[in-house]
């Protein structure tokens, strides 16, 4: 797979591919996640990477080794009714060997300003930085990225959930279709919006009430072992819940299994559907916790977190907030005013 040399400093370089090579795949699935924050690791990365949409691989090399990895995923966005081009940060790694030597720290900044070298058409830039990850918001904004906004981490968890005889698997093109013409109107006003892994594996499911639609949502099968949490209540979280009966169920630090929930669909008045729905989707997976990401500003999740009953583990994620950082090439400045004022779409695949 052959490569460019974007940028060069001392012995180190920054190289460009379309695609991951091995040695990347090897990286990004045994670096652990976080530095201030939470500290995790993806225990299926290895099934998700095979699904990032369009990746290009920005890594830091030392000669031919890869010493850290970035990867961005090309897609097209909806900003309202304007699409754009867009690359969006999946991953930053660090091999272990230069992990905690302030390596990765020096070149993710280069590596967030090399992404936008040589783009000529109108394209947006942007990733979550951790909220309470201090560092690597200041590398992000010295690298020209500006705050969009909040987004939010919301759990669901039932320690018995309930079975639903109306969930309806999404399988067919008809139903597809009906199913993203229902989303992208009620996502109309949200910026960054895509689909790019609705229906995956076709784990779409709905519920009806009369024939229509009412419910709906993806979910991603996720395990996580998190490593570490901060403050003397995440140490207590992470030692003591794997001893702890029926809170393990939830959250288990070793083997966190969990669903990601995207593409949440739900009619006005039909909240209670849709936690059937979660509910009936948990049973169904044999878990125990679910996990879905949207915007502070949101009307969809203001509306659902006022109604839903989201159950213990949100208690424990709710802090959890990431900014959206975002920077552009080739946009006006009516365009990037637009794109600052309307709510954000997340997908959980991203974030999992």
């Amino acid at each position: 797979m052959s490569s460019e040399v974007i940028y060069t400093e001392g012995e180190y370089s920054i190289h460009r591919r379309n695609g991951l090579t091995d040695e990347a795949r090897y990286v990004l699935e045994n670096a652990p996640l976080g530095t201030e924050g939470v500290v995790y690791e993806h225990l299926n990365r290895d099934e998700h990477i095979v699904h990032l949409h369009n990746p290009v691989l920005l890594s830091i090399q030392e000669g031919d080794k890869i010493l850290g990895t970035a990867v961005f995923c090309q897609t097209a966005v909806n900003v309202g009714p304007r699409i754009f081009n867009a690359c969006y940060v999946r991953y930053f790694a660090a091999s272990g060997e230069i992990r905690g030597k302030g390596i990765m720290k020096h070149f993710s900044g280069k590596t967030m300003e090399a992404i936008r070298l040589g783009e000529s058409q109108k394209t947006i830039y942007f990733a979550s930085v951790e909220r309470k990850n201090h560092r690597s918001f200041k590398v992000v904004s010295g690298a020209g990225y500006e705050n969009l906004g909040v987004m939010r981490t919301n759990g669901f968890s039932r320690f018995f959930p309930r079975k639903s005889s109306s969930l309806e698997r999404i399988s067919t093109e008809q139903q597809r279709a009906e199913v993203l013409g229902l989303l992208r109107k009620q996502y109309q006003d949200h910026a960054l919006v895509h689909f790019n892994s609705i229906f995956l594996h076709d784990d779409y499911y709905v519920i009806r009430h009369e024939g229509r639609i009412v419910a709906g949502c993806q979910f991603h099968r996720v395990k996580w072992a998190v490593r570490s949490m901060p403050g003397l209540t995440g140490k207590l979280i992470v030692n003591l819940t794997p001893y702890i009966p029926l809170l393990n169920r939830l959250f288990n630090p070793a083997s966190f299994d969990f669903l990601g929930f995207e593409g949440i669909y739900c009619v006005p008045g039909y909240e209670n559907r849709l936690e059937e729905l979660f509910e009936g989707l948990l049973r169904q997976e044999n878990r125990y916790s679910a996990m879905y990401w949207m915007a502070e500003t949101c009307p969809v999740r203001q509306r659902i977190q006022a109604v839903i009953r989201p159950g213990l583990l949100h208690s424990f994620v709710q802090d959890a907030h990431t900014y959206i950082m975002a920077s552009a090439t080739g946009l006006n400045e009516d365009e990037m005013s637009d794109l600052r004022r309307r709510p954000l779409f997340a997908s959980a695949f991203d974030y999992t």
